[in-house]
């Protein structure tokens, strides 16, 4: 994948910038930095090392999988939950704000940032306990 990528960019690159080089306009360096991009762009695994139990890349243009792990498997959705919330905050809401937290909110399980009804807090602060793990 990394291979792919940096192939397309190198394509882009090669593209959109007309380039003459004589071979008296190049330096010692500028040749090691571009064998150092040479060697980096065939050097690249072909799997992508992922940390993560499960994962999907698809191209919307040409309908097609890229890379998968485990993409047909269940998995619970908080995590794609938690994402989905913290974008429509960040759109939508001041990070500045201060927020009361409700009784019911306070309640609320699975949370470490251990709010407690009528606890006044930013925005800001709020996305980032969002984030944070959650408890199992």
């Amino acid at each position: 994948m990394k291979k792919l990528i940096t192939t397309i960019l190198i394509i882009i690159l090669f593209i959109n910038i007309p380039i003459r080089v004589f071979a008296d306009d190049i330096d010692e360096e500028e040749i090691n930095l571009i064998q150092e991009i040479i060697d980096a762009s065939t050097n690249v695994e072909s799997t992508p090392k992922i940390n993560s139990r499960a994962c999907i890349i698809y191209d919307r243009t040409s309908q097609k999988i890229l890379f998968e792990k485990n993409a047909y498997s269940k998995r619970p959705m908080a995590s794609t939950t938690k994402i989905m919330t913290a974008i429509i905050v960040l759109e939508n809401a001041n990070l500045k704000d201060i927020v009361e937290v409700s009784k019911k909110a306070a309640s609320t399980g699975g949370s470490r940032v251990g709010l407690k009804s009528n606890d006044k807090i930013s925005v800001n602060d709020l996305l980032y306990g969002l984030m944070l793990p959650s408890r199992k």
